[in-house]
């Protein structure tokens, strides 16, 4: 059964009995599952045995006696082909879902019986919090990462829904009908939450590749299609932009905690090493310390964004997090992995190992929305183990420039992706993760970027939303 974990919140209603039966391999899982059904519902289960379950006369039971219980008990029949599927380990097939509608929206239920007569909402949630799509498909990109384009939220078009909180709405109304009282966590008194983060992938603008971009390779580049008078024209404003005003990188992170101070806090993610090409490695000198302190005084988090390797190396990883440690008052809990590197089941296991207990790594490098299929912090399951880790997960909605680069979305496209999945959470009393760098404000070359982070602020504010670091947010979420 799943033991407790740190940042496991305290029930707020107490213990609900449950009984889970099944095939030994699916026990785990379905215990799992049903654990974080019942969490933001306010119960934690209590696990008794089916005699014990009938004597009390209410709670959950989950295997394959269907009939037979008393009224007070929720029965949700396990079929014997869910556990077959999984022990298969083969790809879900879209052409299985049967869609159901909850009186707002249609969410897809996936397992069930084969006839359609009832669902199965322990496998389901499994199937999406444990990532299993990303275990049965292998197809990656070039540095590693699950793709949109091969998720089930892609060919399902639900990208921006989150079918776990449908589900577990679903399951709300059926302990409503038997007695259970439901009382959904809240954050700190509000109905939502907002987490800012911002990844630090540079101190400075003007390092050695930027210029060598600017006054070498730029100039130079599709001569054809430049003007004469064009390429001078961007060599005179890169040269007046350099010479004539404070780095903007460095800037840009003042006026993010400048902006975020009247709201909240947020957490900050600062790199303490370098492994590949694909990380631009800074000291951890005196800028990072003075704006370590600067954001200890205003109360924001600071996490660690390990280097490109060091998502698979435990080495790398133990030496990175001890740098960051020695400047702080106490070692980072919270991470996010550079590149949104995330390779299983290596990277969540040396994340737990060397004491980080909150991720937010797990949104899409590709596209915005909900990857594991949830908007409420969730536990990891070891899929390789059949365990859950002692790490918890805050889920990543969305990233800046996933919408402005990689989907080549306008400003007001962007705020409007933005908006759907800040609705979303508000709806479903969740919390929206969104990743901005300190590269907000910089019109040449990231236009908007810093438009779109003062807005989601504002909204989020509007709407009632509890806007906090990733630690203050989950430590409140009661």
């Amino acid at each position: 059964m799943a033991g407790p974990a740190p940042f496991d919140p305290a029930p707020t209603l107490g213990y609900l009995p449950c009984c889970v039966e099944g095939p030994a391999d699916w026990l785990p899982k379905a215990a799992y599952a049903l654990r974080m059904l019942l969490l933001p519902l306010g119960w934690a289960p209590r696990w008794v045995d089916r005699p014990s379950l009938k004597a009390l006369g209410t709670g959950i039971y989950y295997g394959p006696v269907a009939k037979g219980w008393p009224d007070g008990v929720l029965a949700l029949p396990l079929h014997e082909t869910t556990p077959a599927y999984f022990a298969a380990g083969v790809p879900y097939a879209a052409a299985r879902v049967r869609w159901r509608w909850n009186g707002t929206e249609c969410w897809p239920a996936l397992f069930g019986h084969p006839d359609g007569s009832a669902d199965d909402p322990v496998a389901s949630v499994f199937f999406w919090l444990a990532g299993w799509q990303e275990h049965t498909n292998r197809a990656r990109d070039e540095h590693g990462r699950a793709r949109f384009a091969d998720s089930l939220q892609a060919r399902l078009g639900i990208a921006t829904q989150p079918p776990v909180e449908a589900t577990r709405a679903a399951l709300a109304r059926m302990l409503g009908q038997r007695g259970v009282p439901v009382r959904p966590r809240r954050w700190h008194g509000r109905p939502w939450a907002l987490c800012p983060t911002i990844d630090i992938d540079y101190l400075r603008k003007w390092r050695p590749g930027i210029l060598y971009r600017e006054f070498f390779l730029y100039p130079f580049r599709n001569l054809s299609c430049q003007s004469p008078g064009a390429r001078l024209k961007r060599l005179l404003g890169v040269t007046g932009e350099m010479l004539g005003r404070p780095d903007p990188f460095r800037t840009a992170f003042r006026r993010i905690v400048a902006q975020l101070q009247p709201f909240g806090t947020g957490t900050f993610f600062f790199k303490a090493g370098a492994t590949s090409a694909h990380d631009v490695g800074y000291s951890l000198g005196r800028t990072v310390r003075r704006w370590i302190e600067a954001l200890q005084a205003a109360g924001m988090e600071v996490g660690l964004h390990p280097s490109y390797h060091a998502a698979l190396h435990l080495g790398h990883l133990r030496r990175e997090r001890d740098r960051l440690a020695a400047l702080l008052d106490r070692p980072p809990l919270s991470v996010r992995t550079h590149y949104l590197r995330w390779i299983e089941p290596t990277t969540p296991r040396i994340l737990a190992t060397v004491g980080f207990r909150i991720d937010s790594t797990l949104g899409w490098s590709d596209h915005e929305g909900f990857r594991r299929g949830t908007c409420l912090p969730f536990q990891l399951f070891d899929v390789a183990a059949n365990a859950p880790l002692p790490l918890w997960e805050m889920p990543l909605a969305v990233m800046e420039s996933v919408l402005f680069v990689r989907r080549e979305l306008g400003a007001d496209e962007a705020l409007r992706a933005t908006e759907a999945l800040l609705e979303a959470c508000r709806r479903y009393g969740g919390v929206c993760v969104a990743l901005w760098h300190n590269t907000l404000w910089d019109e040449r070359d990231f236009p908007g970027w810093g438009a779109h982070f003062e807005r989601i602020l504002q909204q989020a504010s509007a709407k009632g939303a509890f806007i906090a670091d990733l630690q203050s947010a989950i430590k409140n979420w009661r």
